[in-house]
């Protein structure tokens, strides 16, 4: 089976998305389960339509992690923030990256078309996917610190009742 992943960018992060999903397909052996931009004006103005409905499709479990590409990827990861259960960010390096994954079993990261070239966000993916969150293996803090994210969601929002899975707060097991 395939590992599912979503897409989305706006009309500045056009191109390189469509480079970074021939990557994941090609290379990361990755599905691309949600891309709702098929030409760069899809793309315009449509970046809090587009976390609202990335989140959605990772809240539904269609995927479990996402990747937006525009200008700085930091105005997208603000707005699919806003929804239970999901954790995003901004990211300019791999050790970023991966410690969004390894720490806070971030599910969503934004990339700046106008912060890193096209070798760099390989880099950047590659340490954001190769190295996936690890419940039996992760820190305590790590699992304390998702916990308490929990808690804080249950309080400041809203869980929808279409939330399939347990959004990587806990492990698979003991949901």
């Amino acid at each position: 089976m395939k590992k599912k992943i979503a897409i989305a960018c706006d009309d500045i992060g056009f191109q390189r998305k469509e480079e970074l999903k021939k990557y994941l397909i090609d290379i990361k052996g990755y599905e691309v389960v949600f891309d709702p931009v098929k030409v760069p004006n899809d793309g315009q103005n449509t970046f809090a339509k587009l976390a609202d409905e990335m989140a959605e499709a990772i809240q539904r479990d269609e995927c479990r992690l996402g990747v937006y590409i525009c200008g700085t990827g930091i105005g997208f990861t603000m707005q699919a923030n806003k929804h239970w259960g999901i954790r995003a960010t901004a990211v300019t390096n791999p050790y970023s990256a991966k410690r969004a994954r390894l720490s806070n079993n971030a599910q969503i990261i934004g990339l700046g078309m106008r912060v890193n070239g096209l070798p760099y966000h390989k880099m950047i993916l590659d340490a954001f996917l190769d190295e996936p969150f690890n419940f039996k293996t992760a820190r305590e803090n790590s699992k304390k610190n998702l916990l308490e994210a929990k808690s804080d969601d249950n309080r400041l929002l809203t869980r929808p009742d279409f939330v399939t899975w347990n959004m990587g707060f806990e492990d698979d097991c003991e949901d």
